[in-house]
Protein backbone atom coordinates (compact mmCIF):
# COMPACT_ATOMS: atom_id res chain seq x y z
CA UNK A 1 0.00 0.00 0.00
CA UNK A 2 1.32 3.46 -0.91
CA UNK A 3 2.20 5.81 1.90
CA UNK A 4 -0.09 8.74 2.62
CA UNK A 5 1.47 11.99 1.42
CA UNK A 6 1.38 15.26 3.32
CA UNK A 7 2.31 18.84 2.51
CA UNK A 8 3.79 21.19 5.09
CA UNK A 9 2.94 24.91 5.28
CA UNK A 10 4.93 27.35 7.48
CA UNK A 11 7.18 24.36 8.15
CA UNK A 12 9.62 26.00 10.56
CA UNK A 13 12.25 23.39 11.36
CA UNK A 14 9.85 20.53 10.63
CA UNK A 15 8.35 19.52 13.98
CA UNK A 16 4.99 18.45 12.55
CA UNK A 17 6.75 16.95 9.54
CA UNK A 18 8.92 14.76 11.75
CA UNK A 19 5.91 13.47 13.68
CA UNK A 20 3.98 12.60 10.52
CA UNK A 21 7.06 10.96 8.98
CA UNK A 22 7.47 8.80 12.09
CA UNK A 23 3.80 7.86 11.74
CA UNK A 24 4.62 6.39 8.33
CA UNK A 25 3.62 9.28 6.03
CA UNK A 26 5.68 10.77 3.19
CA UNK A 27 6.42 14.49 2.90
CA UNK A 28 5.64 15.76 -0.64
CA UNK A 29 6.65 19.43 -0.18
CA UNK A 30 7.42 22.09 2.41
CA UNK A 31 6.81 25.85 2.39
CA UNK A 32 9.09 27.94 4.60
CA UNK A 33 10.41 31.45 3.94
CA UNK A 34 13.13 31.71 6.61
CA UNK A 35 16.56 30.67 5.24
CA UNK A 36 17.79 29.29 8.58
CA UNK A 37 14.76 27.03 8.90
CA UNK A 38 15.12 26.06 5.25
CA UNK A 39 18.67 24.86 5.93
CA UNK A 40 17.42 22.58 8.72
CA UNK A 41 14.67 21.20 6.47
CA UNK A 42 17.18 20.59 3.68
CA UNK A 43 19.37 18.61 6.07
CA UNK A 44 16.57 16.32 7.29
CA UNK A 45 14.51 16.14 4.05
CA UNK A 46 17.10 16.52 1.24
CA UNK A 47 14.89 15.07 -1.49
CA UNK A 48 11.71 17.03 -0.74
CA UNK A 49 10.54 19.97 -2.90
CA UNK A 50 10.82 23.20 -0.97
CA UNK A 51 9.20 26.59 -1.62
CA UNK A 52 9.81 30.00 -0.08
CA UNK A 53 6.95 32.51 -0.03
CA UNK A 54 3.55 30.88 0.43
CA UNK A 55 1.95 33.75 -1.54
CA UNK A 56 3.57 32.35 -4.70
CA UNK A 57 2.22 28.80 -4.18
CA UNK A 58 -1.08 27.54 -5.51
CA UNK A 59 -2.97 24.28 -5.89
CA UNK A 60 -4.41 23.13 -9.20
CA UNK A 61 -8.04 23.49 -8.06
CA UNK A 62 -7.48 27.19 -7.31
CA UNK A 63 -5.66 27.77 -10.57
CA UNK A 64 -8.33 25.98 -12.60
CA UNK A 65 -10.95 28.31 -11.11
CA UNK A 66 -8.84 31.39 -11.93
CA UNK A 67 -8.41 30.28 -15.54
CA UNK A 68 -12.17 29.97 -15.83
CA UNK A 69 -12.57 33.53 -14.52
CA UNK A 70 -10.14 34.92 -17.09
CA UNK A 71 -11.91 33.23 -19.97
CA UNK A 72 -15.47 34.12 -19.02
CA UNK A 73 -16.73 36.53 -21.73
CA UNK A 74 -18.16 39.91 -20.85
CA UNK A 75 -21.65 38.76 -21.81
CA UNK A 76 -21.55 36.15 -19.04
CA UNK A 77 -21.70 33.06 -21.26
CA UNK A 78 -19.25 30.19 -20.68
CA UNK A 79 -16.61 28.92 -23.08
CA UNK A 80 -16.56 25.23 -23.93
CA UNK A 81 -14.23 22.77 -22.19
CA UNK A 82 -12.23 22.55 -25.42
CA UNK A 83 -11.70 26.31 -25.48
CA UNK A 84 -10.66 26.33 -21.82
CA UNK A 85 -8.22 23.46 -22.37
CA UNK A 86 -6.44 25.39 -25.16
CA UNK A 87 -4.98 27.75 -22.59
CA UNK A 88 -4.16 25.17 -19.96
CA UNK A 89 -0.51 26.24 -19.81
CA UNK A 90 -1.67 29.67 -18.62
CA UNK A 91 -2.46 28.11 -15.26
CA UNK A 92 1.03 29.34 -14.35
CA UNK A 93 -0.19 32.95 -14.43
CA UNK A 94 -2.02 34.88 -11.74
CA UNK A 95 -4.90 37.22 -12.69
CA UNK A 96 -2.58 40.19 -12.09
CA UNK A 97 -0.02 38.74 -14.51
CA UNK A 98 -2.74 38.23 -17.12
CA UNK A 99 -3.73 41.91 -16.81
CA UNK A 100 -0.09 42.99 -17.05
CA UNK A 101 0.29 40.87 -20.21
CA UNK A 102 -2.51 42.87 -21.82
CA UNK A 103 -0.90 46.16 -20.78
CA UNK A 104 2.43 45.07 -22.27
CA UNK A 105 0.78 44.08 -25.55
CA UNK A 106 -1.26 47.29 -25.73
CA UNK A 107 1.96 49.30 -25.29
CA UNK A 108 3.46 47.65 -28.36
CA UNK A 109 5.34 44.57 -27.13
CA UNK A 110 4.95 41.50 -29.36
CA UNK A 111 3.40 38.26 -28.15
CA UNK A 112 6.68 36.30 -28.23
CA UNK A 113 8.60 38.35 -25.64
CA UNK A 114 5.54 38.56 -23.36
CA UNK A 115 5.10 34.78 -23.49
CA UNK A 116 8.82 34.30 -22.82
CA UNK A 117 8.73 36.71 -19.86
CA UNK A 118 6.00 34.66 -18.16
CA UNK A 119 7.27 31.26 -19.29
CA UNK A 120 4.21 30.23 -21.33
CA UNK A 121 3.77 29.26 -24.99
CA UNK A 122 3.15 31.89 -27.69
CA UNK A 123 -0.08 30.13 -28.64
CA UNK A 124 -1.37 30.25 -25.07
CA UNK A 125 -0.45 33.94 -24.69
CA UNK A 126 -2.10 34.77 -28.02
CA UNK A 127 -5.23 32.93 -26.85
CA UNK A 128 -5.34 35.01 -23.64
CA UNK A 129 -4.74 38.32 -25.41
CA UNK A 130 -7.26 37.82 -28.20
CA UNK A 131 -10.00 37.42 -25.58
CA UNK A 132 -9.02 40.56 -23.71
CA UNK A 133 -7.85 43.17 -26.21
CA UNK A 134 -7.85 44.17 -29.88
CA UNK A 135 -5.07 42.35 -31.70
CA UNK A 136 -2.71 44.17 -34.06
CA UNK A 137 -2.52 43.04 -37.71
CA UNK A 138 -0.13 40.10 -37.97
CA UNK A 139 2.70 40.37 -40.49
CA UNK A 140 3.89 37.21 -42.16
CA UNK A 141 7.65 37.69 -42.11
CA UNK A 142 10.41 39.27 -40.06
CA UNK A 143 10.71 40.54 -36.53
CA UNK A 144 7.34 42.25 -36.59
CA UNK A 145 5.60 38.88 -36.80
CA UNK A 146 3.94 38.09 -33.44
CA UNK A 147 5.39 34.58 -33.54
CA UNK A 148 8.91 35.51 -34.69
CA UNK A 149 11.34 33.01 -33.13
CA UNK A 150 14.75 34.53 -33.80
CA UNK A 151 17.02 37.02 -32.11
CA UNK A 152 15.56 37.10 -28.60
CA UNK A 153 17.60 36.98 -25.40
CA UNK A 154 18.03 33.61 -23.75
CA UNK A 155 16.28 34.36 -20.44
CA UNK A 156 13.04 36.05 -19.48
CA UNK A 157 13.96 38.70 -16.93
CA UNK A 158 12.56 42.21 -16.87
CA UNK A 159 15.78 43.73 -18.19
CA UNK A 160 15.55 41.69 -21.38
CA UNK A 161 12.03 43.03 -21.92
CA UNK A 162 13.39 46.58 -21.55
CA UNK A 163 16.15 45.94 -24.09
CA UNK A 164 13.60 44.54 -26.53
CA UNK A 165 11.30 47.54 -25.99
CA UNK A 166 14.23 49.89 -26.65
CA UNK A 167 15.07 48.11 -29.91
CA UNK A 168 11.56 48.43 -31.32
CA UNK A 169 10.99 51.97 -30.02
CA UNK A 170 8.38 51.26 -27.35
CA UNK A 171 10.76 52.77 -24.79
CA UNK A 172 13.26 55.58 -25.41
CA UNK A 173 16.30 55.97 -23.18
CA UNK A 174 16.73 59.63 -22.10
CA UNK A 175 20.10 61.37 -21.89
CA UNK A 176 19.66 62.65 -18.32
CA UNK A 177 19.08 61.02 -14.93
CA UNK A 178 15.51 61.27 -13.61
CA UNK A 179 16.80 61.49 -10.02
CA UNK A 180 19.59 64.08 -10.09
CA UNK A 181 19.18 65.55 -13.59
CA UNK A 182 22.80 64.96 -14.58
CA UNK A 183 23.87 64.10 -18.15
CA UNK A 184 26.66 61.55 -17.56
CA UNK A 185 27.51 60.77 -21.18
CA UNK A 186 28.91 57.40 -22.28
CA UNK A 187 31.28 54.73 -21.00
CA UNK A 188 34.56 53.91 -22.76
CA UNK A 189 32.90 51.08 -24.70
CA UNK A 190 30.18 53.42 -25.99
CA UNK A 191 27.40 52.31 -23.66
CA UNK A 192 25.32 55.02 -22.05
CA UNK A 193 25.63 55.65 -18.33
CA UNK A 194 21.87 56.11 -18.03
CA UNK A 195 20.52 52.80 -16.73
CA UNK A 196 16.99 51.41 -16.55
CA UNK A 197 15.74 50.73 -13.04
CA UNK A 198 12.75 48.65 -11.89
CA UNK A 199 10.95 49.28 -8.62
CA UNK A 200 8.81 46.23 -9.44
CA UNK A 201 10.19 43.46 -11.65
CA UNK A 202 6.66 42.22 -12.34
CA UNK A 203 6.06 45.37 -14.44
CA UNK A 204 8.94 45.27 -16.92
CA UNK A 205 8.07 48.44 -18.86
CA UNK A 206 7.61 50.61 -15.78
CA UNK A 207 11.19 51.82 -15.50
CA UNK A 208 13.02 54.86 -14.18
CA UNK A 209 16.16 56.08 -15.92
CA UNK A 210 18.99 56.68 -13.46
CA UNK A 211 22.68 57.46 -13.69
CA UNK A 212 24.99 54.80 -12.30
CA UNK A 213 25.58 56.67 -9.03
CA UNK A 214 21.86 57.20 -8.31
CA UNK A 215 21.09 53.64 -9.36
CA UNK A 216 23.64 52.17 -6.96
CA UNK A 217 22.51 54.48 -4.16
CA UNK A 218 18.87 53.43 -4.60
CA UNK A 219 19.75 49.75 -4.26
CA UNK A 220 21.79 50.45 -1.12
CA UNK A 221 18.67 51.78 0.60
CA UNK A 222 15.84 49.83 -1.08
CA UNK A 223 14.90 46.48 -2.57
CA UNK A 224 12.92 46.08 -5.79
CA UNK A 225 9.84 43.88 -5.71
CA UNK A 226 10.94 40.46 -6.94
CA UNK A 227 9.39 38.79 -9.97
CA UNK A 228 6.57 36.53 -8.81
CA UNK A 229 6.44 33.08 -10.33
CA UNK A 230 3.47 30.97 -9.24
CA UNK A 231 4.48 27.56 -7.93
CA UNK A 232 2.22 24.56 -8.28
CA UNK A 233 1.88 22.35 -5.19
CA UNK A 234 1.29 18.67 -5.93
CA UNK A 235 -1.80 16.95 -4.55
CA UNK A 236 -1.47 15.45 -1.05
CA UNK A 237 -3.66 13.47 1.36
CA UNK A 238 -3.01 15.76 4.32
CA UNK A 239 -1.64 19.21 5.04
CA UNK A 240 0.02 20.37 8.23
CA UNK A 241 1.43 23.72 9.23
CA UNK A 242 2.90 25.90 11.92
CA UNK A 243 2.08 29.50 12.75
CA UNK A 244 2.72 32.08 9.98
Amino acid sequence: MDKMKFGSLFSGIGGFDLGLARAGMECAWQVEIEPQCGAVLEHHWPGVKRYGDIKDCHGSAFLDSRVREWYTPLNGSEYTEEELTMAGILKKLTPEQAEESVRLYDRGIAIGPIAKFYGVSRQAMWDLLRRRTTMRPQKRFGKDNHFYRGGEAADDHAQNMVEYALRIGVLVRPSSCEECGSIPGEMKDGRTKIQSHHDDYNKPLEVRWLCQECHHQWHKDHCSIKEVMSQELSAVDLMCGGFP
